[in-house]
């Protein structure tokens, strides 16, 4: 027995010849081979002992059950195993190799309509015995009483299988007699095979169907015919096809036959279904019986031991599982990480492994990995679209056509939006994918409704969404995978013109050819540019206004992850470099929901201006010439880093960090509408962006298990600006960068082939971790980044001011919340207000916890991550009835301080101790919570 499987790409399609060389491991399904040759061997002595019996009795004939059934799912290699049985048999049985004649595989699909199985099965046992006729010399009597005898059975064979309606014409006793022919039908079939197989120098012989899996209307047909005429001992029928197909047709026939859907009495058409059913498993079981049913093995069983053996005379080779890993890496560049693998779709059958092993060879992908020619890496492309298409696997197509899109425009104008990964409405195309599943506009309303009041009271996100992504002529819009929240307007969520004139630090431009360049364009280079500029034109977007005339620069992260996708996928010259980043700065950020719309948006209830007299095209063009060059000195600096990659093979991974990051981004914004951040800068929120992106980056090229959490999602403005404070804070991504470390340093002493990958990401997190869209805020030398432009209206109350905490917290108290506690749990309360001189402090504290014991916290739950997630739960509005999110948020930054002035010792201390469990652990793990409280405030 083989102890692999081989595919040999080498050898000519059409070659199914696999088992004349034993042991090679070109026939994968060995141990349905072992199981054919023990069943032939049984029949073929049932066969013998069958013809002993009838030289002593020939008027008495027997039927046998020995249809053996080859049984797979499609593609699986059922007509390749048929057309491999005769060299099985016999390099198995060597002794008696010639007991047994095998016609040629039968077809029914290659049968005219009106040809009768059973016709052709004579048909082929009549051709073997004329063609042995012809080759045979002999012309003795023997031989000629043995053809002549032949021929007389089968002419009474074929008159007694003649059809009904050829009864019809005769009357009498030609009637009589033709009817007595056919009721002798069995005994002259019997006859008929006995003296073909005396001809023809055999036992038995074998008849094997094929295909009848793609001959639906067929197959009863052939299920009844083995039944009739190949239960003759002397027959061995070998049919294919999957198992739930005949019981499916079977039960068809059968239907049609035991009641009527037009029955009126439901009792009978009741009985005549469970009779039906009852009868399709009868018949079945008799016609294949299950010690002959073969099944053959799925091909997830043979990938774990398969070999593919390649290059000249076949003299190369390499595993399933590498080859795999080798199309993985090709098609999803540094993509290691399960989640950013979970659509990668392996074959599902012999075939389609066959078909996925020639259209993407394992020379093709080793000579990617040297070849630069955009020709090669096309076709290499256009493979990987035909599998991903016949496979409907959505990701994939979109990969593929990214790719393609990126090699064949690449010296046209950059535009992200040419990029299948990153465009929704194109992915949403029925006339190209009629078969994408994901449900766009639900999934992004489900989104929307994250955000409080689904953006603010003046934001018409709901209707521009359904505008844009609504159902079509074609029906609802579906998209081919996975696509993260749009960025939608969200109120108060923009710089204000005031706070845009403020100014820090001036940016200069030192690059005389950018310079030149820019010069050659006519662009207005007068004026100076600053940071806050730079920020503003890379993350917010000025097309909405106010009859006020007020602009609002609302808040947008698109844009800047076009220039990042732009700077990574790209390079260019002066000239063409200045074109594409001015465009980008130019247009709306590409996956915002006003970037769907065709015209300017006004905010609900506000009119909308005539003239855009903020917009400055000296402006955009000065801070076009900023990243600009700030791009090429990053580009030079990592200049190692990007000789190591194409272009195009970096898609998946990026467009793994976009879904990652704007989902988070969504999260973060949602925090933000319910004032969870009090003092919130813009640079806080782009830094916030940085390490979702950042983190994506490595989650992705992490092989093993990673930390799947969003970052920075809920702390507080001071914490995201200090980077000693983020390590403290953000754990999950500092747990991913120790992860992939502890894999470097692992594939260092075991896996060497791996080092290359894990430190190409390490040095992919750290040159994005300083591009030029984030060294807009990068730390100074103490771990500091200092805040610019505030985000809302100047001044912003903080939620702290919002609402009266004592006169909140009485209402709370009035409800009387204590009597619904446990007694043990209401005195510890009473007890802990001890500790409050002030008679309000003590009022406030109590009645909240008093009310978040009864209303928010479970009466079962008692640990403190339980009660730490039920405050959370409550503070993003789930089961809120009483108080909204936003007095809920007040009233426990409140708590929060006054627990905080009992001092950090207060809780070791046995005071403490003494308090019920559940009150302790409360008061835990409301310190614990992240409110946005600034402690100076």
């Amino acid at each position: 027995m083989s102890e692999g499987y081989v595919f040999d790409l080498n050898r000519a399609e059409f070659n199914d010849d696999f088992s004349s060389s034993t042991g090679s491991g070109e026939l994968w399904q060995v141990y349905a081979r072992q199981q054919l040759v023990s069943n032939l061997t049984s029949i073929l002595n049932d066969a013998e002992q069958y013809g002993r019996g009838r030289a002593v009795n020939p008027r008495e004939t027997w039927l046998s059950h020995n249809a053996i059934l080859v049984t797979s799912p499609r593609g699986s290699g059922k007509t390749v195993f048929l057309r491999n049985c005769e060299a099985m048999w016999r390099s198995e049985n060597s002794d008696k190799k010639d007991a047994l004649l095998f016609l040629d595989v039968i077809d029914p699909t290659m049968l005219m309509a009106q040809d009768s199985f059973a016709n052709v099965i004579v048909a082929q046992i009549y051709q073997a015995v004329n063609n042995k006729l012809e080759r045979s010399n002999c012309c003795d009597e023997q031989s000629r009483n043995d053809r002549d005898d032949f021929h007389r059975r089968l002419k009474k064979l074929a008159d007694a299988m003649g059809k009904t309606c050829e009864f019809n014409g005769a009357i009498g006793i030609d009637k009589i007699l033709k009817y007595s022919s056919g009721i002798q039908l069995e005994s002259y079939f019997h006859l008929f095979v006995e003296s073909a197989i005396k001809i023809l120098g055999c036992k038995a012989i074998v008849v094997s169907i094929d295909d009848v899996d793609m001959a639906m209307e067929r197959a009863f047909e052939v299920v009844d015919d083995v039944r009739r005429f190949l239960g003759c001992p002397y027959l061995i029928p070998i049919v294919s096809g999957e198992i739930k197909l005949y019981e499916h047709m079977t039960q068809k026939h059968f239907d049609d036959k035991a009641y009527d859907n037009r029955c009126r009495d439901a009792k009978l058409t009741d009985k005549g279904k469970e009779l039906s059913e009852h009868l399709t498993m009868a018949y079945l079981t008799k016609v294949f019986p299950s010690p002959m049913r073969i099944n053959l093995f799925s091909v997830e069983r043979l990938l774990n031991k398969m070999q593919l053996k390649y290059g000249q005379d076949s003299k190369r080779s390499i595993s399933y599982l590498d080859y795999q890993e080798s199309v993985l890496n090709q098609f999803y560049f540094l993509c290691r990480n399960r989640d950013a693998r979970r659509n990668w779709t392996m074959p599902e059958s012999a075939r389609e492994l066959t078909q996925l092993v020639r259209s993407l060879p394992p020379t093709s992908l080793e000579q990617s990995e040297k070849d630069a020619d955009i020709s090669n890496q096309i076709l290499l492309y256009n493979n990987f679209k035909n599998w991903a298409m016949q496979k409907k696997n959505g990701e994939a197509l979109v990969f593929a056509e990214s790719a393609l899109s990126l090699l064949h425009d690449s010296e046209a104008v950059f535009d992200i939006r040419k990029i299948l990964a990153f465009n929704l409405v194109q992915q949403t195309d029925a006339n190209l994918y009629p078969w994408a599943k994901y449900h766009v506009l639900e999934e992004q309303e489900s989104r929307l409704k994250e955000l409080a009041k689904q953006g603010g009271e003046k934001i018409n996100n709901a209707s521009l969404l359904q505008a844009a992504l609504g159902a079509t002529v074609s029906g609802e819009r579906r998209s081919l995978k996975a696509m993260p929240p749009l960025e939608f307007l969200l109120e108060k969520l923009y710089v204000t013109e005031d706070v845009a004139r403020e100014k820090s630090d001036v940016i200069s431009v030192s690059s005389e050819p950018l310079i030149k360049a820019a010069t050659g364009k006519g662009w207005e280079l007068s004026g100076q540019c600053y940071v806050e500029d730079v920020l503003l034109d890379v993350f917010t977007e000025s097309g909405f206004y106010s009859q006020l005339r007020n602009s609002y620069k609302f808040v947008f992260f698109s844009r800047s992850f076009e220039l990042l996708t732009y700077s990574i996928l790209t390079e260019k010259d002066a000239s063409a470099l200045l074109s594409d980043v001015y465009q980008i700065l130019l247009r709306k950020p590409f996956y915002s929901l006003p970037a769907l719309t065709d015209t300017k948006i006004a905010l609900q209830g506000e009119a909308d201006m005539d003239e855009d007299v903020y917009e400055s095209n000296s402006q955009r063009h000065l801070s076009a010439l900023i990243l600009c060059e700030e791009i090429q000195h990053w580009r030079a600096e990592h200049s190692a880093l990007f000789e190591k990659f194409a272009g195009a093979r970096m898609l998946p991974l990026l467009s793994y960090c976009f879904n990652s990051a704007f989902t988070a981004i969504n999260v973060i914004k949602a925090n933000y509408s319910v004032n969870r951040f009090n003092d919130e800068h813009l640079t806080d929120m782009v830094l916030r962006f940085k390490y979702n992106v950042l983190n994506a980056l490595i989650r992705c090229g992490i092989a093993g298990e990673a930390v799947y959490a969003n970052v920075l999602v809920g702390a507080k403005s001071q914490t995201v600006r200090t980077e000693q404070n983020i390590i403290n804070y953000e754990r999950a991504y500092q747990r991913n960068l120790k992860l992939l470390d502890e894999e470097l340093s692992t594939a260092k002493a075991s896996q060497k082939s791996k080092v290359a990958q894990v430190e190409l990401i390490k040095a992919l997190h750290d040159a994005v971790a300083v591009h030029p869209i984030f060294a807009l805020c990068l730390f100074d030398k103490e771990g500091s980044v200092q805040p610019k432009l505030k985000l809302g209206y100047k001044g912003r109350l903080r939620s702290s001011k919002l609402f009266d905490y004592a006169s909140l917290a009485e209402n709370l108290l009035a409800k009387d919340t204590n009597k619904i506690l446990s007694t043990p749990l209401s005195d510890s309360i009473e007890q802990f207000g001890r500790y409050f001189d002030n008679e309000i402090s003590r009022v406030s504290v109590l009645g909240t916890l008093s009310w978040l014991l009864t209303n928010i916290i479970d009466g079962r739950v008692k640990s403190e991550d339980k009660i730490y997630e039920s405050l959370e739960s409550a503070l993003s509005g789930r089961n809120l009835t009483v108080i909204s999110k936003e007095q809920l948020l007040s009233v426990l930054i409140n708590v929060k301080q006054h627990l905080g002035k009992l001092g950090p010792d207060f809780l070791f201390s046995k005071d403490f101790e003494q308090l019920d469990e559940k009150l302790q652990n409360l008061v835990k793990a409301i310190l614990r919570l992240d409110l946005g409280d600034d402690k100076d405030h």
